[in-house]
């Protein structure tokens, strides 16, 4: 008999954490971080205590409560929390959808040895975070045992620290499928705002379950959405899990609108272009490249961007090439600001950077606040919210302008957040801004034709604020169950 538990993802958007037991494996499906539920009581300046390892998260039900978390969560968080870890882990795998926070960054609270299967580019992405990071908790690849002292030479005990602390996951890119014994499970890529997703199709004792993980039918690879629909709809599901992020809305903007739309607004641009696009959206990253070639500019990324650039490098995430004539790297000022400051040498300019960072320095296309400042008219660059300050340098010029290319405030934090933008931008005469956003969540309308191709005898709505509005939605015949929290649901 086949069963899901949901742990997340449950009357919100994000925190997606679905557990499926068949044949006596158990399996995740997604690992991610609540924003909602951690932003109820945490905050940038208020944070779990490291030294509870996972009973902050435990009690403040970021993580779940397992009755055999001693064979799941890492052992040297649980060791010095006083919590006995069990000899052998408890589940089997972990398949990740996604990189995106809320699908996959609490795998750093898993044991080593627990398998986790991605694609690929979800791999590579997590590598660039782990790399670029400086939270503490991004444990993806590397596991970095913390807690453990180790004998001195000179006798007594130290802790162990960087290199020596290091353990290597069981990562796994997955190409099509897995096995986990009698359990087959199928990969899919599909479109998100994140290349490297993917959707699943598991195949239990039971019959098919599929889980559509996030995804959209528009963007430059709408059509593996519309593959994906069309697989698992041969399949002939027991059941479907499907995201809902967008269950009341008809229709939205393409991808390819966004594209449109910025060219009208760089081309009546004299001087600088500013955007903010997420730095990971290497779709959202291809929008504004194009606009930028056609338009005869340069798009100036972050050093985290050209991080990951390099990394995807002979991928099919189809990012644009570091070495392409209208990309530039913006090496921005850290730390005592001498990247503008000709006199130092350079071994002691590279001292502001961090060794991830110091490779793009010399590349041809390297430029600083400096290069953009005199040459506005040349540039789309990418500043976000904790780059602001970088405008103090720029100086953007009269004609300048100014893209928000996110989605709109969620909730009061991020509302709090937009408003501090809005004093900047007016500080420096870009306001009002520019609006130019598309979801990377199919639309109400979508969802309702996927349920209805695919047909599974049963549907779990996640990911979603209003799971409810499924039963407005899916077709007469077909079962709606809102998921509750640890409950089990046996399927077949």
């Amino acid at each position: 008999m086949s069963c899901l538990s949901f742990y997340g993802g449950i009357g919100e958007v994000g925190g997606n954490k679905i557990l499926l037991e068949d044949g006596g494996k158990r399996l995740w499906l997604d690992f991610g971080m609540s924003f909602a539920q951690a932003g109820r009581y945490f905050s940038e300046f208020l944070q779990p205590k490291k030294y509870n390892g996972v009973l902050d998260f435990l009690e403040m039900d970021l993580l779940p409560r397992l009755s055999d978390m001693g064979g799941f969560y890492r052992q040297d968080y649980l060791a010095h929390a006083g919590v006995e870890a069990l000899e052998q882990a408890a589940y089997d795998a972990v398949f990740l959808s996604h990189a995106h926070a809320d699908h996959s960054f609490y795998i750093h609270f898993l044991r080593s040895e627990i398998p986790i299967f991605a694609s690929e580019v979800t791999r590579l992405i997590l590598a660039a975070i782990e790399t670029t990071s400086t939270s503490g908790l991004t444990d993806f690849l590397t596991f970095r045992e913390t807690f453990k002292l180790r004998p001195k030479k000179t006798g007594g005990q130290m802790r162990v620290r960087g290199e020596e602390a290091k353990v290597a996951r069981d990562f796994r890119a997955i190409e099509k499928s897995a096995a986990i014994g009698e359990i087959a499970v199928e990969a899919l890529p599909v479109n998100h705002s994140l290349p490297g997703a993917l959707g699943f199709i598991i195949h239990t004792s039971g019959g098919a379950v599929v889980y559509t993980g996030d995804l959209r039918f528009h963007g430059y690879g709408g059509e593996l959405t519309t593959r994906f629909v069309q697989r698992a709809a041969e399949t002939k599901p027991i059941a479907l899990i499907c995201e809902g992020t967008r269950i009341d809305e008809i229709e939205s903007p393409t991808e390819q609108d966004v594209q449109d739309w910025v060219v009208k607004v760089v081309r009546d641009a004299r001087n600088l272009v500013i955007a903010n696009y997420p730095w990971k959206d290497i779709e959202r990253m291809r929008s504004f490249y194009e606009v930028a070639r056609s338009s005869g500019r340069r798009l100036a990324i972050s050093l985290k961007q050209a991080h990951l650039l390099k990394l995807l490098e002979g991928t099919d995430a189809q990012a644009p090439s570091l070495d392409d004539e209208h990309i530039a790297i913006y090496i921005d000022r850290k730390s005592w600001g001498l990247i503008t400051k000709s006199h130092y040498p350079r071994d002691i300019v590279e001292q502001d950077y961090e060794s991830w960072e110091r490779e793009f320095m010399n590349r041809p296309n390297a430029i600083t606040c400096e290069d953009i400042h005199r040459n506005q008219s040349e540039f789309i660059v990418r500043i976000d919210f904790f780059d602001l300050a970088d405008l103090i340098d720029i100086r953007p010029a009269e004609g300048s302008c100014y893209i928000r290319s996110v989605t709109e405030p969620l909730d009061e934090e991020a509302e709090i957040e937009l408003e501090r933008v809005e004093n900047w931008l007016k500080h420096f005469g870009l306001y009002p801004y520019h609006q130019i956003h598309a979801s990377g969540h199919a639309s109400g309308a979508e969802l309702k034709k996927l349920i209805a191709e695919i047909n599974p005898k049963a549907v779990f709505p996640v990911h979603t604020e209003k799971p409810e509005r499924f039963r407005d939605v899916v077709p007469t015949g077909i079962g709606v169950f809102v998921p509750e929290k640890g409950k089990q649901y046996r399927l077949g």
